[in-house]
């Protein structure tokens, strides 16, 4: 983004203010207040319930439908799920490859092939949304408040003599800032220096009067925030890093998951009250429900989880393993021997 790009886009955003246009006219549409967003909210329930009461289906109504005519399956559905992990799984090794350009970029163009993947079924599982009390309900939302919250470039209330208000709406639900857009305005200028100065107040930030903020608004505060708290991070990162959207997403993976490591490492620590058992190299838990051994799993680390998988192996191809004949006590037992006889020469 060039930086008079981010210019314009600082000032969209701090004014509250999304200007749509045609060939004849430019209208602004403003932020609802507190008590349009009460009506507008108002406006959506009374749409549902009344298209609920005639018949019209819900969104997953809608879905299984869909699915009984073949217009979508649960293997979609089940491939939205594992597109997403296999996202997920692509951004830690962007990150842990983060030194190796040649891999990196390959990496980046795999999760850039999957995000277009999951976007395509998306679409198609929204494709009949706007048919289902939720779409008739949100577009009743907007349709109020695009009525009730547009005015002339001279801060007139707007007539739409030269737009419908279903072009307004549809160009406004359309106008907010992707992810990737928003990141970028967050980390540089001049938004950097703008939330140096007023981060605090929403009041000096915005031009909002009394006015609720914008969805880019609450955005480039989530976002703005969360760059603070990397730098405070006691693992920050590079600047390279923080910088690279993608690396930066297996920066954030790593360290959810250690995190919810440590806490499952505590939880289940607790359990252990004899400080015997608790330091041994082996711990045996029972597990009477399938997300107590899921947690219990987790437990294992990647080395004790391959030793795991091997000992499996081993008992069922063979139906039954002596404690001494598992690869894993093998090795112990020969580092045993090796540190005897380190003892012993010493001697």
């Amino acid at each position: 983004m060039k930086q008079h790009e981010r210019e314009f886009f600082v000032a969209r955003i701090r004014s509250g203010i999304v200007p749509v246009s045609n060939n004849h006219a430019t209208v602004y549409v403003h932020a609802p207040t507190m008590i349009q967003s009460l009506e507008a909210g108002r406006l959506a329930m009374s749409a549902y319930d009344k298209a609920l009461y005639e018949g019209m289906m819900t969104q997953d109504q809608m879905e299984e439908w869909m699915i009984d005519h073949g217009l979508w399956s649960y293997e979609e559905e089940q491939r939205m799920e594992g597109i997403q992990d296999d996202i997920k799984r692509l951004r830690k090794e962007i990150y842990a490859n983060r030194d190796n350009e040649r891999l990196r970029e390959r990496i980046r163009l795999y999760i850039r092939a999957g995000e277009r993947g999951y976007t395509d079924l998306a679409m198609k599982k929204a494709e009949y949304t706007l048919n289902t009390c939720e779409g008739l309900a949100l577009a009743a939302k907007y349709k109020f408040i695009i009525k009730n919250c547009c005015t002339t470039v001279d801060g007139e209330p707007y007539g739409f003599e030269d737009m419908t208000v279903d072009f307004v709406s549809s160009q406004y639900q359309t106008s907010s800032l992707s992810e990737k857009e928003l990141r970028e305005i967050a980390r540089e200028e001049p938004w950097k220096s703008t939330w140096s100065v007023y981060g605090k107040s929403e009041n000096m930030l915005f031009n909002n009067k009394d006015r609720e903020l914008t969805q880019d608004q609450k955005s480039i505060l989530i976002w703005s925030t969360m760059y603070d708290n990397i730098q405070e991070h006691l693992e920050c990162p590079s600047e390279e890093v923080i910088k690279d959207d993608d690396v930066l997403d297996g920066w954030f993976v790593v360290q959810k998951e250690k995190r919810e490591q440590e806490k499952l490492e505590a939880e289940m620590t607790g359990e252990l009250t004899n400080e015997k058992i608790k330091n041994s190299h082996e711990v045996y838990m029972i597990a009477d429900n399938d997300k107590r051994k899921q947690k219990i799993e987790k437990m294992n680390n990647s080395t004790s989880a391959m030793f795991k998988k091997q000992r499996e192996a081993l008992v069922e191809a063979r139906g039954t393993a002596q404690q001494n004949e598992f690869f894993d006590e093998k090795i112990g037992i020969r580092a045993q021997q090796g540190q005897m006889f380190k003892n012993k020469f010493r001697k």
